[in-house]
């Protein structure tokens, strides 16, 4: 699992990879909006593929809108959100750089070979921003609990009163 894939499940709560939200013209309108906006190289790719085989086109699509749904969602996190857009981004533009390879021109063969692994470059970097962002949030966790630790230990004795009588408010019989 990638570091981006492992940041979005260790953030979401209980986050479980969910199917993508069913198909509808109004979600299609929305991923091709937003692909045309972030990487439009990808919309031939996606137009191709709604010529050749539906299925496949709608699950990108379906697809495509779950990840503006999930950036959506990280608005009020810009480091985070900045970052899952980046590897969406670089990912699909890898995809485009794909499907050009099969050009049979050596010497753009060879561009495309760069550019791709320039993304990889790219990509493997945005991994480490993630891990980075994963450490700097684990660190401001740890220092709550720290804190929350210090302040059980320091109110030891009231905590204890407290549970004490709760324990005693357990065995008092209701009134009638």
């Amino acid at each position: 699992m990638y570091p981006a894939m492992i940041l979005l499940a260790s953030l979401l709560p209980d986050a479980e990879p969910s199917a993508p939200p069913r198909f509808t013209e109004e979600r299609e309108a929305a991923a091709r909006f937003f692909v045309k906006k972030h990487v439009p190289e990808l919309l031939p790719l996606l137009d191709e593929l709604k010529k050749n085989n539906a299925t496949k086109y709608q699950q990108e699509i379906r697809e495509i809108f779950q990840v503006t749904e999930m950036l959506a969602d990280l608005q009020d996190d810009e480091k985070r959100h900045e970052l899952e857009l980046k590897i969406w981004k670089s990912e699909n533009k890898a995809h485009v750089l794909i499907a050009r390879l099969s050009a049979p021109d050596e010497e753009e063969r060879k561009k495309v070979l760069a550019q791709l692994r320039e993304i990889a470059r790219e990509l493997v970097d945005l991994d480490i921003q993630v891990l980075e962002l994963r450490g700097e949030q684990l660190d401001k966790e740890l220092g709550e609990v720290k804190d929350e630790l210090a302040r059980a230990r320091e109110q030891i004795e009231q905590n204890v009163k407290t549970r004490y009588e709760a324990l005693l408010d357990k065995t008092k019989k209701p009134k009638k």
